[in-house]
């Protein structure tokens, strides 16, 4: 008759299935991140399942449904992604300085994700899943307090929001594609834009 199995190997099992359906979950989202980055905008879970090496039963496994694959590695994203924005020695330096790191940690950010921004406000769109269009948002909104901190100090509440408002979308994920895309701006062309039109924002609101 066989024995049975203790608790710390019943255990073991249950970890292990859950250790293999964590990989496999991680699995599934790297290939959605590299198929977005490759430029397929709406990959299916047949061209996921053979990126990630799983079965396509697999993944339907792993998510309930696309969308709820997406909302996961959406909010896996933000976690991914975030050190692209770090900035060293965050709103310290002179005006122009902190300017011009900010501006080099925007591109860095969107070199390496706008397509997946672009599949998220697309998904949200197509959902109804506002959270999805947001993704990264605060992070980036997190960014520009740290940044200008010097100028938003002696602004009133709604002044300084307004300022942050101004400066992220200045230098927003959606302005990205549109001079990338549609105005056909080169990496350097967008550095000199942002960097001047910041300063022109920032001088207008802190020093006018």
């Amino acid at each position: 008759m066989p024995s049975k199995k203790s608790k710390k190997e019943q255990n073991g099992g249950v970890d292990g299935r859950r250790l293999r359906r964590e990989r496999g979950r991680a699995a599934v989202i790297d290939a959605l991140f590299e198929l977005l980055l490759e430029g397929s905008p709406t990959p299916g879970s047949d061209e996921l399942a053979r990126r990630a090496g799983v079965s396509e039963a697999s993944v339907f496994r792993y998510f309930d449904n696309l969308d709820d694959l997406y909302l996961r590695a959406f909010q896996a994203f933000q976690e991914r992604y975030a050190p692209l924005l770090s900035i060293p020695k965050t709103g310290q330096g002179t005006r122009t300085e902190r300017i011009t790191a900010f501006v080099r940690a925007r591109i860095r950010y969107y070199e390496n994700s706008a397509p997946i921004l672009a599949a998220g406000r697309a998904r949200a769109i197509h959902t109804g899943r506002p959270e999805m269009m947001s993704m990264g948002r605060q992070l980036r909104v997190e960014q520009v307090r740290r940044q200008f901190g010097v100028e938003l100090a002696g602004a009133s509440a709604t002044r300084a929001a307004d300022l942050v408002a101004s400066i992220d979308t200045l230098a927003g994920a959606e302005a990205w594609d549109a001079l990338r895309d549609h105005h056909a701006r080169s990496r350097e062309q967008i550095r000199r834009m942002w960097t001047r039109n910041i300063d022109a924002v920032i001088t207008a609101w802190c020093d006018g």
